[in-house]
């Protein structure tokens, strides 16, 4: 059964949610998806996961950050990864107090600025017993990811005018983004943050991630000092769907051992 809802920041900005909600009795175990740059909470590659969470017994939400893609608050040109941290504490929040859930058994996906996200936030909230990251970006400023090279490219304009432009694939729309999202981003070490991680982690990546390379997957996997597990799919993209995932067969790879890693540790 899934369930849409609304909730809000502590300053009072709209967020949207949808619960995928397992049979039986809760509380159930619960999974946060988080979606990445220019995502929403409605991509197959989101849902198709959600699903089986909860075919499987654990209750899976996923839910738009505000000032993206989705029909939560503000504009994607206003973007800011401090922002989408304390959207992702206002998710955590808003679970902990839902008698769906069982507080003391919350996991969180993310899924390319999403797996950095939850690397990154796992470490400051007690709550979160287990990550799951899904090809997922660990360090800025060596030219490593799509928006590095689309940034630096647009760069010397971007000082003048404010922001770079972003093109989205699933539109055919390019999208403007304030410069100030790639500077901050770039203050952001999440490397050492990973150091800090203490709870079971699944690392998945695609060997044909066009967006970020595998350097960022291995050296997570390093720096980990809690039970971890790395798992590349051989000739997955960056995005598993649509057209990128024929017959979903990425899905159906991927999908399953994230769900057992929930199992096992959730």
């Amino acid at each position: 059964m899934q369930k849409r809802v609304v909730f809000k920041s502590k300053v009072g900005q709209k967020l949207v949610g949808i619960f995928d909600i397992p049979k039986g009795k809760p509380p159930f175990p619960a999974v946060i998806i988080c979606h990445g740059f220019k995502g929403y909470k409605e991509q197959m590659h989101l849902k198709s996961l959600a699903s089986l969470l909860a075919k499987k017994g654990i209750l899976a939400f996923r839910f738009d950050f505000g000032n993206g893609a989705g029909q939560s608050y503000g504009k994607l040109e206003d973007i800011m990864f401090s922002q989408y941290l304390r959207d992702l504490k206002t998710a955590v929040d808003y679970l902990s107090h839902n008698k769906l859930v069982d507080k003391k058994r919350i996991g969180l996906a993310g899924h390319s600025l999403g797996g950095q996200l939850i690397l990154h936030y796992a470490p400051i909230d007690k709550r979160i017993t287990v990550l799951a990251d899904l090809a997922g970006v660990v360090f800025r400023g060596a030219g490593k990811t799509n928006l590095e090279k689309n940034t630096k490219e647009q760069l010397a304009e971007a000082k003048k005018t404010g922001y770079f432009f972003v093109y989205s694939k699933r539109t055919g729309k390019k999208y403007r983004i304030k410069v100030g999202y790639y500077f901050e981003l770039l203050k952001y070490n999440t490397p050492e943050r990973i150091k800090k991680i203490k709870i079971p982690i699944l690392i998945i990546h695609g060997s044909k991630d066009e967006s970020v390379a595998l350097s960022h997957p291995y050296l997570a996997y390093k720096l980990l000092k809690s039970t971890k597990k790395l798992v590349i799919i051989k000739g997955a993209p960056h995005t598993w769907r649509g057209k990128n995932d024929p017959g979903n067969k990425f899905q159906k790879k991927i999908n399953p051992i994230v769900v057992e890693w929930f199992k096992k540790y959730l």
